[in-house]
């Protein structure tokens, strides 16, 4: 009589357990694609901050070259200053501040603002990186 009441019962043991297993793997699952998602980032991050950089290096020269502000310019990917960074969008600008006198010498001072984007705002692998430096001219 005991076996006949107990039908069953293993079949609701087993469902449960394959419910936790089936939830355990989807959330290791979701845990290793978000861990993927924060390393392309991150290397994302790092290309949009060199390229920036590059962009500063770029302007910095073009200051020293001729001594006055260059016009404001986008590299676009095609002639991008790192070359080996496709789909960066790069835009140099630069400001003179004016001319400053120290120790009887007058400088004039200038803003260079790099600013390397991929991807639009908003999207989920956009990274923008903006870097700044002051420079002077040589006297």
């Amino acid at each position: 009589m005991m076996g006949q009441q107990q039908k069953g019962m293993t079949l609701i043991g087993a469902m449960f357990i394959l419910v936790i297993v089936s939830l355990l793997g989807q959330f290791l699952v979701n845990i290793s694609s978000v861990q993927r998602q924060t390393s392309i980032l991150a290397l994302q991050s790092a290309r949009a901050y060199h390229t920036a950089n590059a962009g500063l290096e770029w302007g910095i020269a073009q200051v020293v070259v001729s001594n006055n502000c260059v016009a404001n310019t986008t590299l676009a990917p095609a002639i991008n200053i790192v070359s080996a960074i496709n789909n960066f969008t790069t835009t140099v600008t630069c400001s003179e501040h004016g001319n400053f006198t120290e120790n009887t010498q007058t400088v004039k001072v200038f803003l260079i603002t790099s600013q390397s984007g991929y991807g639009n705002f908003g999207e989920p692998d956009y990274v923008s990186r903006t870097l700044e430096v002051k420079v002077h001219d040589l006297p």
